[in-house]
């Protein structure tokens, strides 16, 4: 079964509200890996914001403390150097914590993703974005 959303044909996902969450962050850690710089770090600061200290220590081996270390902990500056060298795995495990901690951010990365049309020409971004429309996010 098939849905239209953006004039694309997308698959439909159907296999229950679990099955859906799980697959968010995955779909968001490809839309990283398919994004521009610019893109990246724009994604990241917004899944970095309402981390903790604890968090960013313990999430994907603590790789994304340094960016609040280099800046102080008050303020949160990703550059575009930053951004390309953090990995899509990275990213998935960072989604994969926030959407359980903070859900909400997805909200906000979805009015990203909405902001920047270009993000929107990949599947994944497509995908994502109309999950978390059907899901009330």
């Amino acid at each position: 079964m098939t849905e239209t959303v953006s004039g694309a044909a997308v698959p439909a996902v159907h296999s229950g509200p679990g099955n859906r969450d799980e697959l968010l962050p995955l779909w968001l850690s490809d839309v990283y890996a398919e994004s521009p710089a610019e893109l990246r770090a724009r994604l990241l600061e917004c899944l970095l914001k309402p981390m903790g200290v604890l968090a960013l220590v313990a999430v994907a081996g603590g790789v994304f403390a340094s960016l609040r270390q280099r800046t102080g902990w008050q303020r949160l500056n990703v550059t575009l150097d930053d951004a390309l060298r953090f990995t899509a795995d990275e990213v998935l495990e960072l989604a994969t914590y926030v959407q359980q901690s903070t859900p909400h951010v997805f909200g906000q990365v979805a009015d990203l993703l909405n902001a920047s049309p270009a993000a929107l020409s990949g599947l994944s971004a497509v995908l994502l974005l109309h999950a978390m429309r059907r899901g009330g996010r």
